[in-house]
């Protein structure tokens, strides 16, 4: 294989390789959320980190922290955490979709659903 043949096979690969890797790193980060929430308008810090299509992070609102562990695909995330409740613990399942510095999504707490929007923090 020639010097040209092979820089050409590399700029294919990286073609389709690179979109796909910028993808899963734009979910990464640090996010700052307001979670419409039946208590009214909360504030959360989340971080994310991002292994392939394995997501991990912390979540963190006046109501305690939490880590947890889930999936980030194509600008969509997933995962489930633990937070305590006014009647005890709840287990919150929350998707989201990232867009460029702006996530956007729902938090499953059981007895309901409360949407949240959140940029990306620096």
């Amino acid at each position: 294989m020639t010097a040209r043949n092979c820089l050409l096979a590399l700029a294919s690969v990286l073609a389709f390789v690179t979109p796909a890797l910028l993808a899963q790193a734009s979910v990464a980060g640090k996010w700052a959320l307001e979670v419409d929430s039946p208590q009214g308008l909360t504030k959360a810090a989340l971080v994310l980190a991002v292994d392939g299509d394995q997501l991990t992070g912390t979540i963190a609102s006046d109501m305690g922290e939490s880590k947890f562990t889930g999936t980030a695909k194509d600008g969509q995330v997933k995962f489930s955490f633990d937070m305590a409740g006014p009647q005890g613990p709840l287990n919150i399942i929350t998707s989201a979709v990232v867009t460029g510095d702006v996530i956007k999504g729902e938090m499953d707490y059981g007895m309901g659903t409360a949407p949240f929007t959140g940029k990306r923090a620096e």
